[in-house]
C-alpha cells in the first residue's frame, strides 16, 4: 500500500508542476532564456568605436564603457528611435578618462533601437538591434 501512496504524491506534484507552468508561462520562460551579453564600447575622441550593437531580445546586457576622452562627459544611452520618447536605458555620464560599468535588460522585442552620448548625440550615435 505504500507503494500506491508513492505513485499518488508522484502524480499529485507533477500535477501541480504542469498546472504552475501553465498559469505563470513567463517564468518558466525566465528560466531558460535571458542570456549574458557583454559589450566593450570606446568613447574617444568625440565618437564610439562602434556603429552598431546587436544582442537577442531579452539578454541580460553589460556594457563596459571606457571614456577616453580627457575632461570630456559622456554616456551611453538607449532609445526607442532617435526622437528619444522612451528610454530603453540611461547610463550616468562620466568624465574621462574613466571606466564604468552599465548593465540592463535588452527589450523583448526584436527590432532596431537607437543608442547614443546624450550630450554629443549628433556625433556619437548608432544602431542598437535587438533579435
Amino acid at each position: 500500500m505504500s507503494v500506491n501512496n508513492n505513485h499518488i504524491v508522484g502524480l499529485a506534484l507533477l500535477i501541480i508542476l504542469i498546472l504552475g507552468a501553465l498559469a505563470f508561462p513567463s517564468c518558466a520562460d525566465g528560466l531558460s532564456t535571458g542570456e549574458n551579453i557583454t559589450i566593450g564600447l570606446v568613447a574617444k575622441d568625440f565618437s564610439f568605436n562602434v556603429s552598431t550593437i546587436t544582442v537577442p531580445a531579452g539578454s541580460h546586457v553589460t556594457v563596459k564603457f571606457d571614456n577616453q576622452d580627457s575632461n570630456v562627459r559622456h554616456n551611453f544611452a538607449v532609445y526607442e528611435s532617435a526622437a528619444m520618447k522612451e528610454t530603453i536605458f540611461k547610463g550616468e555620464l562620466i568624465s574621462g578618462p574613466k571606466t564604468i560599468i552599465y548593465t540592463f535588460d535588452a527589450p523583448a522585442t526584436p527590432g532596431t533601437y537607437h543608442f547614443q552620448c546624450d550630450p554629443h548625440a549628433s556625433m556619437m550615435k548608432g544602431q542598437f538591434v535587438v533579435t
